[in-house]
């Protein structure tokens, strides 16, 4: 019974607090939902409930649509039509970061990241990874989407879903190799992932060129028709199950594939039909057990007791990002711009808290780690939301 009180909750507080603050605050509700979290987590409310094996089902049910969404989002198109600038300024961008932050873990605390250098690299690069769905709304409400200013900081934003990828591929083996595992089935579960990997990929790839024959087909097929749901529910679900197949974690990668593989498969008009319910799904009716979870593996009195680890992890990513910004595109875009762009490219808040969580659960990184990483997410949001969009108001006259 107390799993149904819980979920009332949790839907009064988002269409309550979590509208308010997206609304007229511009930070997304999630955030919301994260901290109601940590307050029900702090007071030691609903602590039974939110390690029953029902809500957890809703938590992980809510993280893989949630993944399957940011798969649709990602454009293939793009991809292909990447230039220097963004696959090196990206590739530059998210590793500085990442070994920024790596250095201070793992010599700062150690003991926060399973004394491995490894595990604080992944985790430092998975918080380096942009958050790209506040991006665009904030380049599209001031008209800058189309151009290159936009177009650079966007492309860098989409390619980023390949680090994001390829950090969730990572967590899923670590633990093998960090947790004093035997070698021989370490190296056994890394050889199974890659396979997974490799699978997924060529299914998606195999897809992708079937698509321009589905496609066609399904034209055809009225727009109010049941196939082409059962059809994203079947695809979605085939490759989670896929992924689960071989490797219990390659399941959250399986998620994200699907989306990519529903975009290739189905005519756009009926992804565009499409959207609104699954994000009502992913969003709305499961995200936020998911984002509850989040924020009830945080603690306040961790925060209390490392009140600077958050605050330096935010000044890391703010400097390493505007830093290899400057020096990467003020010829490009002019001093003042390729500030901005280092200032935007710092938004966060994306699969990467889905890799941070990971991380926890599989027990590599400590909890206050965890903790005041979420915390930096939080803190860093509506900082850059206002700096951001301030920024851009002033360099609009001068954005090509």
């Amino acid at each position: 019974m107390e799993i149904y009180l819980l979920a009332i909750l949790i839907y009064i507080v988002g269409i309550t607090v979590g509208y308010t603050v997206d609304k007229y605050l511009k930070i997304p509700w999630m955030l919301t939902a994260v901290l109601f979290g940590m307050a029900l987590s702090s007071i030691g409310l609903f602590g039974d409930v939110m390690k029953s094996e029902n809500f957890q089902f809703l938590s992980k049910m809510g993280m893989l649509f949630f993944l399957f969404t940011i798969g649709i989002e990602i454009e293939m198109e793009q991809f292909r039509k990447l230039g220097r600038y963004i696959a090196v300024g990206d590739v530059l961008l998210t590793l500085t970061e990442g070994l920024l932050l790596a250095l201070f873990f793992y010599f700062a605390f150690p003991e926060f990241v399973s004394n491995s250098f490894i595990v604080a690299l992944v985790c430092g690069i998975a918080f380096g990874t942009v958050g790209e769905v506040v991006l665009l709304a904030l380049l599209n409400e001031f008209g800058l989407v189309k151009t290159r200013f936009g177009q650079l900081a966007l492309g860098i934003g989409v390619f980023d879903d390949i680090f994001e990828m390829l950090t969730l591929s990572i967590i899923v083996v670590l633990p093998a190799f960090t947790l004093g595992g035997s070698q021989k089935v370490a190296w056994e579960d890394s050889l199974t992932t890659v396979l997974v990997l490799s699978e997924l990929l060529i299914a998606t790839f195999l897809l992708s060129q079937t698509g321009k024959y589905t496609r066609r087909y399904l034209e055809k097929v009225k727009s109010d028709s049941f196939v082409v749901p059962f059809m994203i529910f079947m695809m979605l679900f085939s490759f989670v199950y896929f992924g689960l197949r071989r490797s219990e974690g390659m399941g959250v990668v399986a998620a994200i594939f699907s989306g990519i593989a529903v975009t290739q498969v189905l005519p756009e008009k009926f992804v565009e039909q499409y959207k609104k319910p699954i994000y009502f799904i992913a969003n709305i009716f499961l995200g936020p057990f998911f984002f509850v979870s989040l924020g009830g593996k945080m603690s306040l009195s961790t925060l209390s007791s490392y009140p600077l680890l958050t605050f330096i992890i935010i000044a890391i990513s703010l400097f390493s990002r505007i830093s290899v910004s400057y020096l990467l595109f003020n010829k490009l875009l002019g001093k003042r711009q390729s500030l901005v762009m280092g200032v935007g490219l710092t938004t966060k808040f994306s699969t990467s808290v889905v890799s941070e969580y990971v991380l926890l659960t599989t027990g590599l990184i400590a909890a206050p780690l965890y903790t005041a990483i979420m915390a930096a997410y939080i803190i860093l949001k509506p900082i850059i939301i206002v700096v951001f969009s301030r920024s851009l108001a002033s360099i609009k006259g001068e954005v090509q």
